[in-house]
């Protein structure tokens, strides 16, 4: 997968279906969060354990630890399996894989994830770059060493 001539570069995810894939993933994600994270916010705390600081610090930054580890675990189980790709990826037909076209173990599908989410916390300049890369790779595919590629067409390379 290292040539880019003009018919290989149809096998790498574009721009446009990746960002559709993102909204998609998002919409998943923020509605097992919202599901999951309510279920915790409907235990009630007995009263006196409200005075422990601890256990108010926890009910406090229960939504921040829980909207770190969530979106994390999506992405990765997912793009490690199988399916090596997200809901919304595979919606589009797109899967990620490493320089060599193979699957991402767990380790290195986490890298991809907290590159991605770190850099994307600053800019969004990540998720641009796409559009003018010739494998259509954002910073966080080009620190990582993955593509994100249309299924069919990788297949048949």
């Amino acid at each position: 997968m290292e040539t880019t001539n003009d018919s290989e570069k149809q096998i790498y995810g574009g721009f446009w279906k990746r960002t559709a894939a993102f909204v998609i993933d998002l919409i998943i994600v923020t509605v097992m969060a919202l599901l999951v994270g309510g279920v915790f916010f409907m235990i009630p705390v007995p009263l006196d354990m409200e005075e422990v600081g601890f256990i108010k610090a926890l009910h406090m930054l229960w939504p921040l630890i829980f909207w770190l580890i969530v979106p994390w675990l999506y992405c990765v189980l997912w793009e490690s399996s199988n399916a090596q790709a997200t809901p919304g990826k595979l919606a589009f037909s797109l899967i990620v894989v490493n320089e060599e076209g193979k699957r991402l173990g767990f380790m290195h599908a986490s890298g991809r994830y907290w590159i991605k989410a770190i850099s994307g916390v600053f800019v969004h300049i990540i998720y641009i770059v796409v559009a003018f890369t010739a494998k259509k790779q954002g910073l966080h595919d080009l620190c990582a060493k993955t593509l994100v590629v249309n299924k069919k067409r990788a297949a048949t390379t």
